[in-house]
């Protein structure tokens, strides 16, 4: 099994593709008629082309990886936080999947908020 520190390596990595991803291969659409709802309205993620998917989904396996490994060594050490970790992986993996809608109006944000979701995680796991 990794060593933290090789995970928390590993998360930098995954970081730095996840931030690129949504910051360079993804785009929003303004859902229509969605302020009538939500105040400043709601976006969707446009489609990928097939190249970005394939992106996609090589991104997708290896975060899966990194975070099941993490989730292993919480595990491990009887983590109180078992909870938190499960929730913020499902969040990183919505901005990855990109099959949510947003409440955020750019990329720039969705990439802060995944960003603010992996370093949650390292986070908890440096607590392991």
């Amino acid at each position: 099994m990794k060593s933290v520190g090789e995970l928390q390596n590993d998360y930098r990595a995954i970081e730095e593709r996840v931030l690129h991803f949504i910051t360079e291969h993804s785009s929003v659409e303004y859902v229509q008629d969605s302020e009538k709802v939500v105040e400043g309205g709601a976006f969707s993620w446009a489609s990928l082309n097939s190249e970005d998917e394939i992106l996609q989904t090589q991104l997708r396996i290896d975060y899966v990886t990194v975070a099941e490994l993490a989730r292993q060594k919480l595990e491990l050490s009887d983590s109180k936080y078992l909870i938190d970790f499960d929730r913020s992986s499902e969040a990183v993996l919505g901005y990855i999947r990109q099959n949510s809608m947003l409440w955020i109006p750019s990329l720039a944000a969705a990439a802060e908020a995944a960003k603010i979701e992996i370093d949650l995680q390292k986070f908890l796991l440096a607590q392991a």
